[in-house]
């Protein structure tokens, strides 16, 4: 639990302050104008979900840093983490081709014309700079992977404070910087992205770590580690991009029910990240050190880690749920005054969806970790495979369903609670069985 905590919480407090940046430009947005409250979740989960596949599989280079590290590997270490490099140039073309896609898919989802506008100008604002978070997850391997997160956190902190000043600026305007509203959240978003990388960039290719682990001798391709992480990681990403698609189609249901409901949900989904991202925080603390020690031949170990970091995420989100259940108005009345016209039935209608929100978070943050672990492991088919059942089968159609026949956000978000139970318990079922313990990524 000491090692575990000791790598976490610089995780925590990443993803947390990574969740104050994202809140703060929502709430700028939400004083902004509602239509611009209304636009930035369907077009930022449009574009996240772009960039979700690709993001998942350079992302699995932490996974290969961290058992090489188990190793004692250091040339390999350092051979992972340019192959990631080498991986997040590539995607980056792929997502530039993929705009008009984008865009096709906003102006055929039925949402109200002023808001579908809005959200075509932040879907592409923020597309377009994408490449900063993709050459990022590999430089921050390089750390996190070890275990020495609280380098990714200071570079991360540093990013997410330029974000937050430059979103009051860029939204708003001032000096010879006009109001940009919602592309002004996008730029705003770019410039922190782009000195996280920048930060994270100049510490990787420190002397220090060109001389103990020659980290700027070993850029070329290496196709037998390319190719295991393609393997492994591609199956992680198409996981992620299922879950992210999944939320981006429950999203755009909500969106063809009227502004309202949008707004409202919109409202929930970023509270939900308040108590979502440091529970991924603590994941990822769990997946690097199961890495670890499967690296170092103590899968026992490895088994004590997941359940030790499914305990912190459970009391977390145990705290944060009750709060979100009984003090539901402290947490929405943020966003706006009950006492503007604009905004007296959005709020009376996103405190009904707290309640539902509160029993949701405990399942979906216990799903994350043994998910994560899972992925530490190698096991990403399995995660793929459920991926792809429970949004197809569970997730889309229950939304749907309440969409189209209950005309009820509320009903849409019990969709969303059956769903992240059904995920907790089939990753929970899956550790549990040990089948992770008879994979090696690292067989040559």
């Amino acid at each position: 639990m000491g090692e575990l905590l000791t790598v976490a919480y610089p995780l925590i407090i990443t993803s947390a302050s990574s969740t104050v940046m994202q809140f703060v430009n929502r709430l700028f947005l939400a004083r902004y104008s509602p239509d611009a409250m209304a636009a930035c979740v369907p077009g930022g989960i449009l574009s996240f979900a772009f960039l979700c596949f690709f993001l998942g599989l350079v992302n699995y280079s932490n996974a290969f840093v961290a058992q090489y590290f188990g190793r004692g590997e250091k040339r390999n270490i350092s051979v992972s983490v340019w192959q990631g490099i080498w991986l997040s140039a590539a995607a980056w073309l792929v997502l530039l081709a993929a705009l008009p896609a984008g865009i096709f898919i906003i102006s055929h989802s039925g949402h109200d014309p002023a808001v579908m506008v809005l959200e075509k100008q932040y879907f592409t604002a923020l597309t377009v700079p994408s490449v900063f978070p993709l050459l990022a997850s590999p430089l921050a391997a390089f750390y996190t992977g070890r275990g020495m997160t609280k380098v990714t956190m200071i570079a991360n902190l540093t990013g997410n404070v330029v974000c937050v000043l430059l979103s009051w600026w860029f939204i708003f305007g001032a000096g010879p910087v006009p109001a940009l509203g919602i592309k002004g959240a996008a730029y705003a978003s770019a410039g922190g992205q782009f000195v996280i990388t920048a930060v994270l960039a100049a510490l990787v290719f420190s002397d220090k770590n060109k001389a103990v682990f020659r980290i700027d001798k070993f850029w070329r391709f290496d196709q037998d580690i390319f190719l295991r992480m393609v393997r492994y990681g591609a199956p992680n990403g198409v996981g992620f991009f299922l879950d992210i698609a999944a939320f981006s189609a429950f999203v755009f249901l909500i969106g063809s029910l009227d502004k309202v409901s949008l707004a409202a949900n919109n409202i929930i989904a970023s509270i939900n990240s308040i108590a979502f991202m440091p529970v991924i925080g603590v994941g990822m603390a769990g997946l690097t050190l199961v890495g670890k020690y499967i690296g170092a031949g103590r899968k026992d170990i490895s088994e004590k880690v997941a359940f030790r970091a499914a305990g912190v995420a459970v009391a977390y989100a145990f705290f944060m749920g009750s709060l979100f259940y009984f003090f539901p108005a402290v947490f929405v009345n943020i966003f706006g005054s009950g006492g503007q016209e604009s905004y007296a039935e959005i709020l009376p209608l996103a405190r009904r969806l707290m309640h539902v929100l509160a029993f949701a978070i405990l399942f979906d943050g216990t799903g994350i970790v043994f998910a994560d672990a899972l992925r530490g492991a190698g096991d990403t088919k399995f995660q793929m495979v459920m991926s792809t059942l429970l949004s197809a089968f569970v997730y889309v159609p229950l939304a749907w369903a309440a969409v189209h026949y209950t005309h009820s956000v509320l009903y849409a978000w019990c969709a969303y609670g059956v769903y992240v139970t059904l995920y907790c318990i089939c990753f929970f079922t899956r550790f549990r069985l040990g089948r992770w313990k008879k994979i090696n990524i690292l067989r040559e």
